[in-house]
């Protein structure tokens, strides 16, 4: 291959991975913290390489000056049978502070949530057949450092391991502390 060939294939390359970054989301680099709807970093296409379907462009709800998003995929939110991330990057000002969101992230289910190890994380619950207020759906609460995000999906047969997909993508894209 020529040098110019190779250029041409780079600059394809460059053009191909930037239109399959979610809106806001440089393809290869991570959202920051305190990055807004930046934080709904997982695309539709990821949740269909999951095997999640009717995912669509995240509406995202942003609180807290950036720190958080409630990033909505399909539905109104997971607990009504949609699809939903939910980012807290910072999730505190200190330790306890980040812990204490955790808690409440994994509080909010009526089903007990079970310890799930994944690679990356400092700790993470997960609960194929969550209640709140709603149809049955499967979640996941994560923290990394100063990061917790949540995740929720319908209910499925395979739900831990597209959850386990999905937050892995996550852990990928967002940074922490």
């Amino acid at each position: 291959m020529t040098r110019s060939s190779l250029a041409t294939l780079s600059v394809s390359l460059c053009l191909l991975a930037t239109a399959s970054a979610a809106p806001g989301q440089p393809a290869a680099g991570k959202a920051p913290r305190r990055s807004g709807d930046a934080l709904c970093v997982l695309t539709p296409n990821d949740f269909v390489a999951a095997g999640v379907r009717n995912a669509a462009k995240p509406s995202a709800n942003v609180q807290d000056e950036g720190k958080s998003a409630y990033c909505v995929y399909a539905g109104k939110s997971a607990a009504t049978g949609g699809i939903e991330l939910d980012v807290f990057s910072p999730a505190g000002a200190s330790p306890a502070d980040i812990k204490e969101t955790f808690q409440t992230a994994i509080g909010e289910s009526s089903s007990a949530m079970t310890s799930i190890r994944l690679e990356g994380a400092d700790e993470a619950r997960w609960s194929g057949n969550a209640v709140s207020g709603g149809p049955p759906f499967a979640t996941i609460a994560v923290r990394r450092g100063d990061l917790v995000f949540v995740l929720g999906i319908p209910a499925s047969k395979d739900a831990q391991t597209q959850l386990t997909t999905l937050s892995n993508l996550v852990l990928q894209r967002l940074t922490s502390k």
